[in-house]
């Protein structure tokens, strides 16, 4: 019977589109994956493409291994050399971005540099690592704590009064046993993998929710309720079949369209760096993670996420006995939070960190310092969302099974 209910869902017209516009936009994120990596030629103009990225590879694999303090002063005296040239003090431009091709094994430590040296830790300044002397090379991880304290416990901060003591100190804790030094090595096709993920989960999450609003509403649709409710197994093993085929249809295309993205973007651009610490990528972040972990945190966050979402639109659209109206929810989970965020409001921010959008976007979510503390308690936004949505999910399954098997035949 499942079989059945996810035949009737693809052999539409609407089904069909539905699939092809989901390969489409898995294939696009790909390319924006892979179009984004670029290298900066000797003549200082950008390439792309394959030999882009084979020569990015070769200049960040040289510089490989643990980011001690001998390796971050033989890059600070490296870029020292290379602001010093001609080039890099040139007014023209170009010259410039030749100096900046230089730098490209190592640029993202410099990144890192700005962000360590900063006059604060929301400070960036893209010169800071240009004024930096090989003595401070000690100062690279104790900075990065002690920049997160000051904002932390700076009593006229904006950010002050949005934690609580015990949640300052899980962050302090959090920051304090990061494990150093980081190791670092070419990884750009783990950081293009996160950096498109939002975009091919939240696309999902739109489309199979479109896919799983017809499972109920159709057989009031096309009048059919009265045939099905006055079958056999009408009111049980048929129903029970619709919410099966709501959770196979979002399992199947989900981890198909995550899988096809993944193996495309880390085919082009390398597995290399999967063991990179989160903070290469994301410097601030209290989560210790490597960049594989990060990305499996995000697909199967990710999957949470659309298995919800598509309950919802299930639910809705039995409760309704609309299609119309219940496609309309996963465009109202995504989009309104992400509107209500740009009131700019912490402690608003901090509440929306907590509804399930945000399981579509945890590389974003990684980036921002949302805990929360109940009782003595003190746990991340990201096992908050893991385990609530989990619970929901399972818990709307059989409030979706009551709901459908007691409509009354229109």
């Amino acid at each position: 019977m499942v079989k059945f209910e996810l035949k009737k869902i693809f052999s539409s017209v609407s089904g069909k589109i539905a699939l092809a516009l989901l390969a489409m936009m898995v294939l696009l994120a790909a390319w924006m994956a892979v179009s984004g990596v670029e290298w900066v030629n000797e003549q200082g103009d950008p390439e792309t493409g394959l030999a882009a990225i084979s020569k990015l590879r070769a200049a960040q694999r040289g510089w490989s291994g643990p980011l001690d303090e001998a390796r971050l002063q033989e890059i600070i005296r490296e870029n020292q050399k290379i602001s010093a040239t001609p080039e890099a003090q040139s007014k023209d431009y170009n010259q410039n971005d030749i100096a900046f091709g230089w730098r490209q094994g190592y640029r993202p430590v410099l990144d890192m540099m700005n962000y360590a040296y900063a006059s604060g830790f929301q400070e960036f300044d893209w010169y800071t690592n240009e004024r930096i002397t090989p003595d401070q090379a000690k100062d690279f991880y104790p900075n990065r704590l002690k920049l997160m304290k000051e904002w932390l416990y700076e009593e006229n901060s904006s950010v002050y009064n949005l934690f609580t003591e015990r949640e300052r100190q899980y962050l302090v804790r959090q920051y304090e046993t990061q494990e150093t030094p980081f190791y670092y090595t070419y990884a750009k096709g783990w950081e293009q993998l996160l950096y498109n993920s939002p975009f091919v989960i939240m696309v999902e999450a739109l489309i199979l929710g479109y896919l799983a609003a017809g499972i109920f509403a159709n057989e009031f649709k096309w009048k059919a309720d009265a045939v099905f409710f006055s079958a056999r197994y009408g009111r049980d093993k048929a129903v029970s079949a619709k919410i099966g085929a709501g959770f196979w249809l979002v399992t199947a295309l989900y981890w198909a369209a995550v899988l096809v993205y993944m193996l495309l973007t880390l085919g082009i651009l390398g597995f290399d760096g999967g063991s990179c610490p989160l903070q290469v990528d994301l410097w601030k972040s209290f989560y210790h993670l490597k960049l594989w972990q990060a990305w499996l945190l995000v697909a199967v966050g990710g999957y949470i996420g659309c298995l919800f979402f598509a309950f919802v639109t299930m639910f809705v659209s039995a409760k309704t006995r609309s299609s119309l109206f219940a496609v309309t929810v996963p465009f109202l989970l995504i989009f309104l939070p992400n509107f209500l965020d740009n009131l700019n409001s912490d402690k608003l921010s901090k509440f929306l960190g907590l509804l399930p959008d945000q399981l579509l976007q945890i590389y974003q979510a990684l980036r921002y310092f949302y805990v929360y503390q109940f009782g003595s308690q003190v746990c991340s936004a990201m096992t908050l969302l893991l385990i609530v949505y989990t619970f929901l999910t399972l818990v709307l399954a059989p409030f979706l099974y009551r709901e459908f098997r007691r409509k009354e035949i229109g």
